[in-house]
């Protein structure tokens, strides 16, 4: 840095802070993502059984929306970048899996006999997808001529608008959760 010029070190400290105020690229939302599954994977690891089902329900929503994101928008942006077909494939093939998996889990309760063993075997398949797009497909993305920064305000407007929809979805199986749990001790006490 000491032999770049002035004039030159204030124009690369402006566009960084036109890239902070228009928010992470695509590929730093996508990091971002990947620590925030990782740390509530370690989270589970060190949790008691009471705490588990918090650390999984959050886990399983932040991969569903994660997984929407790449799916509606990030991958078919890179795919039309990169010569890269069954790279992309066996990516998609991957969020497959874990969709399954996920469905399963949402199905179990915590006491359920596999319950930890299959969040388990999700957090594995989870990492092994993330160590491979952060070391092959992410860095061949930074080379591309696609611009991130754009395409991570897109990714994290629909970010926020699956958030608000999962939120709002939640809140109302809770409400008719508790609407049926009542209505059934209701009936209970009444015969």
């Amino acid at each position: 840095m000491k032999n770049k010029g002035r004039a030159q070190q204030e124009a690369d400290d402006d566009n960084q802070d036109d890239q902070q105020e228009a928010g992470p690229s695509a590929v730093e939302l996508l990091r971002e993502d990947h620590q925030k599954v990782q740390d509530l994977f370690e989270e589970f690891e060190g949790a008691d059984s009471r705490s588990r089902p918090r650390i999984v329900e959050q886990a399983l929503t932040e991969l569903e929306i994660h997984a929407k994101l790449e799916e509606g928008l990030i991958y078919p942006a890179i795919r039309e970048a990169l010569d890269e077909e069954d790279m992309m494939d066996e990516a998609l093939e991957e969020h497959h899996v874990v969709e399954l998996l996920i469905k399963e889990l949402r199905k179990m309760g915590p006491k359920d006999e596999r319950y930890r063993a299959k969040f388990t075997v999700l957090s594995e398949m989870v990492k092994h997808h993330i160590e491979e797009e952060e070391s092959d497909m992410l860095p061949q993305v930074e080379e591309t001529d696609i611009d991130m920064t754009e395409l991570g305000q897109e990714a994290m407007d629909l970010k926020e608008k699956l958030m608000a929809k999962m939120h709002s979805g939640s809140s109302s199986k809770k409400k008719s959760s508790s609407s049926s749990k009542s209505g059934k001790s209701r009936k209970r006490k009444a015969a």
